[in-house]
């Protein structure tokens, strides 16, 4: 499960990494977030009528079917994983029709070491400031007062051998020759795409043990992704 992450990139940084030079630029007025949480905005990278764009999104999906967001925030759609993601009504329109990109700078899990002790861990690239993460979003409209919030959900796969050390699960990293796949509306072969939610290279990962100040949403400053000495 990833409950955590954090994206300190700048407006700019952003859209240098997903958009090309003729694309419209609409800056979000991005700040570092150090400790993001569900039910907070992130920015997110999609494709519509045949243009990529990057808006700011609430992470925790809000199904079609659901009365209200407090209900549906009962059900915790933060995280879908891939190997179940067709079989899941909350998903499987979402995983044909919209598919996101998530950037972010790293995540965060959680080592159990005993069953009250879980260390955290902040997990990110070794060469890259910036990792694609695989997602699929909604567009949700209260009938009743038209409340409208658009919100996401990151894809999970089984852990590589790396993050395994950590925990069992972990987002789904796209490599950059994938991402134009993932984007596209039109890819609707769901053998393809089901081919992309796999565990990235292990050598592709770093990362390093982090204070529990992380596990409270309020600590959203730069010290909280610091590296702590080991015991």
């Amino acid at each position: 499960m990833c409950g955590r992450a954090y994206e300190t990139y700048t407006d700019e940084e952003l859209e240098a990494r997903y958009l090309n030079e003729k694309a419209k630029r609409n800056p979000l007025g991005l700040k570092p977030n150090y400790n993001m949480a569900p039910t907070q905005l992130s920015p997110i990278v999609l494709e519509q009528n045949g243009k990529r764009n990057i808006s700011l999104f609430r992470w925790g999906l809000v199904p079609f079917w659901a009365k209200d967001v407090k209900s549906a925030a009962k059900y915790s759609l933060i995280n879908a994983k891939g190997e179940e993601i067709l079989e899941k009504r909350s998903y499987k329109d979402c995983f044909m029709k919209r598919r996101c990109i998530v950037p972010l700078s790293g995540f965060i899990e959680w080592k159990r070491e005993t069953e009250k002790v879980k260390r955290p861990f902040a997990i990110h690239l070794k060469d890259e400031p910036i990792m694609s993460v695989a997602g699929v979003w909604e567009h949700w409209e209260s009938k009743e007062t038209e409340e409208i919030v658009d919100s996401f959900s990151i894809i999970t796969t089984s852990a590589n051998s790396f993050m395994n050390k950590i925990h069992n699960r972990m987002p789904v990293i796209l490599s950059k020759k994938d991402e134009d796949a993932w984007l596209d509306p039109d890819n609707k072969k769901p053998e393809s795409l089901l081919k992309l939610l796999v565990p990235c290279a292990s050598k592709l990962l770093a990362a390093h043990e982090i204070s529990t100040l992380i596990n409270y949403p309020k600590n959203n400053r730069p010290e909280v992704l610091e590296a702590v000495a080991a015991d």
